[in-house]
């Protein structure tokens, strides 16, 4: 950024004027540019009244501009300026615009003139030219919190995917239980209708064997005297 960059020319306006055209509300100007107002005009018809941010470029400066709500916050800026600097001075301003006119926020939009916000907008407009390096160190330190809480987001994430690895683990060893339980099952089942085809083939033949040893002895032996 060049030492003697600065932000030249703001504005706050609106869509109150006649047909729904942009009206400035407020302004400040510190440009030894003649026809800023009128290139600021030309721009601010260009622009659409949905929430979004900017920067069209003429000549060595920039025109940054933030809507919002249906208010449109414009600065002028040289061309060798960070382009954080301008869009952080709209922000502010945009804070203290809202604060001030808070209470009757909903005549705003269509308001003719809020020239009693341009001493302040003259403030937040010095403020930039003359803390820029504060700002930068706040856009860093903001960067540098910004990063803090991503990575805090991934280690929670990486532990996050660590639980669930472990839960697939899990499940997986309870699926390998589960099979080896059913084969268990198969191989009991098996062991004890084989015991039971056994017992019961004992069983019958226990009986078979008393039924043949009455016979026997009903028949006087094994030649069977009595019973021819």
């Amino acid at each position: 950024m060049g030492d003697d960059a600065k932000i030249r020319y703001a504005v706050v306006s609106n869509w109150g004027g006649p047909l729904g055209k942009p009206q400035i509300l407020s302004e400040v100007s510190t440009s030894t540019v003649m026809n800023v107002p009128q290139i600021t005009k030309v721009i601010l018809e260009k622009i659409k009244s949905e929430d979004h941010k900017l920067t069209y470029t003429y000549d060595k400066f920039l025109f940054h501009y933030i809507v919002s709500e249906r208010i449109c916050y414009l600065c002028m800026a040289d061309e060798a300026m960070d382009r954080r600097i301008p869009f952080v001075f709209l922000e502010d301003t945009k804070k203290s615009f809202k604060k001030m006119y808070a209470e009757r926020w909903g005549q705003v939009a269509t308001v003719k003139d809020l020239k009693d916000f341009t001493p302040e907008l003259s403030k937040q407009l010095n403020i930039a030219n003359t803390g820029s390096e504060d700002v930068i160190r706040k856009l860093k330190k903001d960067i540098d919190e910004t990063k803090n809480i991503m990575n805090e987001n991934i280690e929670k994430i990486l532990v996050r995917g660590e639980k669930i690895d472990l839960l697939v683990e899990r499940s997986n060893e309870l699926d390998t239980g589960a099979t080896q339980f059913r084969s268990s099952a198969r191989t009991l089942r098996w062991e004890m209708w084989k015991r039971k085809c056994m017992l019961t083939a004992f069983v019958v033949f226990l009986f078979l064997l008393i039924i043949f040893v009455i016979v026997v002895a009903a028949c006087g032996g094994f030649k069977f005297k009595k019973c021819k």
